[in-house]
């Protein structure tokens, strides 16, 4: 029964594809951003994506989103970044000209991946599902055993067993190395391609020869912050986001030779991974099953000039002059007609619940779960987002009202939401220009894959924006950028 716990019903059509451009404010409809695109085996296909003149720069990313091979395919490493190239002037002259680094997390569960390509790949017999691997894989001689949940190859276990503990790669390596300049600031863009769990970065605070290093978060999710930068200790990312965090290190003697500076020294990031199965509710008591803690990339900070190397100086303040579709809506009125309750639930069956109605995504497309008029503001009250990180196609969404949470604070922007404490929040999407089919659903792909996504049907003529727009925020722009607002004459009191 799809919708109840993972099982093999969920996972099928491994041999399809497409395409999706994770956070990209496109069309769905057509060559586009369409999710039910399909390209069969020994097939191929073209997409035009047609982007905005006036879309913000910023991080994202692609994967496969076939339903109900989602998870096997971008779990498995089909999946990379896409950066939206900023305006030239867009940025303060010392932003702009940070050196810039990827760093591409991609979540590796060997185990995991053989479970979804054993469930892709079986058979049903009669009432019982045949689990023997698929005869033409690449591991022909693996079998999976569902009592034990231990994958084995010729009696050898692979340690992982259910498929709980992931590894973190970055661009594609294990524990890499990257090199920077001490006192010099750089721009990390950071991705998280995983299709479950979610995962802390910071500095190992227990290396020796250990640098210490600042982050200062510039934008989220490919939208930079209100006001930036904001200084952070950890980022929080799940599956499906990203951060761009400007970071600066500078040696510092180490614990064992307190009275010396070695140069260069290292800082390690480390991740950590945490899963929290369906819980208790709203109420923010998530049991954590497994935490995996592991060091992830490596810093190497070299000094040109020793004993004391030049430091840039602190990064001032700035805000940025925002596309329209990015006005803030933490001010207006929305009409009661555009406000809804959306729920990812925390007890069976997996499905989007809008206004207390929903529908598990099975092997046939659902009705919509509303109509929604283009140009117009939406206003959801969204629970379960403490088990379920909502992600929402086509429209980035405005966080407007939040409890406590350290990381997700009134008035940031997101395409993907996981809550670090309470489950429910408020947010608000400004339905722009874009007609046709709105995704939403989990993004904990094998949630999705097993039927918790719906679509809303966006109404109206293509190409409508929202009229009050300029009324919020009087510089924002439909078109190109038209370069930086001049700075207003400072009062002068007599």
């Amino acid at each position: 029964q799809l919708g109840l716990f993972m099982n093999p019903d969920a996972i099928c059509a491994l041999n399809h594809t497409n395409l999706h451009l994770h956070g990209l404010h496109v069309s769905p409809e057509g060559d586009s951003d369409n999710i039910f695109k399909t390209v069969g085996p020994g097939n191929s296909t073209k997409y035009t994506i047609q982007i905005p003149k006036n879309h913000m720069g910023g991080t994202h990313w692609y994967h496969p989103h076939h339903h109900h091979a989602t998870a096997a395919q971008a779990g498995g490493g089909a999946h990379g970044a896409i950066i939206v190239d900023d305006p030239p002037g867009y940025l303060p002259k010392f932003v702009e000209d940070m050196p810039e680094k990827l760093a591409f997390l991609s979540l590796v569960n060997v185990a995991k991946m053989m479970r979804l390509e054993n469930w892709g790949n079986s058979r049903l017999d009669g009432k019982v599902w045949n689990q023997t691997l698929w005869k033409n894989s690449l591991y022909k001689n693996w079998n999976w055993h569902p009592l034990s949940l231990v994958i084995e190859e010729h009696g050898s276990a692979i340690k992982e067993g259910a498929g709980l503990k992931p590894y973190v790669a970055v661009n594609g390596q294990f524990r890499p190395k990257t090199t920077i300049k001490e006192g010099k600031w750089y721009r990390f863009r950071f991705v998280l391609a995983a299709i479950e769990q979610r995962v802390e970065v910071r500095v190992d605070p227990n290396a020796q020869n250990q640098a210490r290093c600042e982050f200062q978060l510039l934008a989220k999710d490919g939208v930079y912050l209100n006001e930036a930068p904001r200084p952070i200790e950890e980022i929080f990312l799940v599956s499906g986001s990203r951060a761009d965090v400007a970071i600066r290190c500078v040696c510092q003697p180490s614990f064992m030779f307190p009275w010396a500076t070695t140069r260069p020294c290292e800082s390690h990031l480390t991740y950590t991974a945490i899963w929290q199965p369906m819980g208790l509710g709203d109420n923010g008591l998530a049991v954590t099953v497994v935490e995996t803690t592991d060091r992830m990339l490596t810093l190497v900070t070299e000094s040109s000039v020793a004993p004391t190397p030049t430091r840039d100086p602190e990064i001032e303040p700035f805000a940025v002059r925002r596309p329209c579709y990015l006005a803030d809506l933490t001010k207006v009125t929305v009409a009661k007609e555009n406000t809804h309750s959306v729920d990812l639930p925390q007890l069976y069956p997996m499905m989007i619940k809008v206004d207390g109605k929903g529908y598990v995504w099975g092997h046939e497309q659902p009705p919509a779960l509303a109509e929604i008029p283009v140009g117009q503001i939406q206003e959801w009250h969204v629970t379960g987002i403490r088990f379920h990180p909502l992600h929402v196609h086509v429209n980035p969404y405005q966080i407007t009202s939040i409890f406590n949470d350290p990381y997700y604070l009134v008035g940031d922007w997101h395409d993907t939401f996981f809550s670090t404490g309470i489950g429910f929040a408020t947010i608000r999407l400004n339905i722009d220009t874009f007609t046709g089919m709105m995704i939403t659903h989990c993004h904990n792909l094998e949630h999705e894959d097993n039927g918790m996504m719906g679509w809303f049907k966006i109404t109206g003529e293509e190409g409508t924006r929202w009229a009050g727009a300029k009324t919020y925020d009087p510089t924002c722009y439909d078109e190109a950028f038209p370069g930086v607002v001049a700075p207003k004459k400072p009062v002068v009191w007599r």
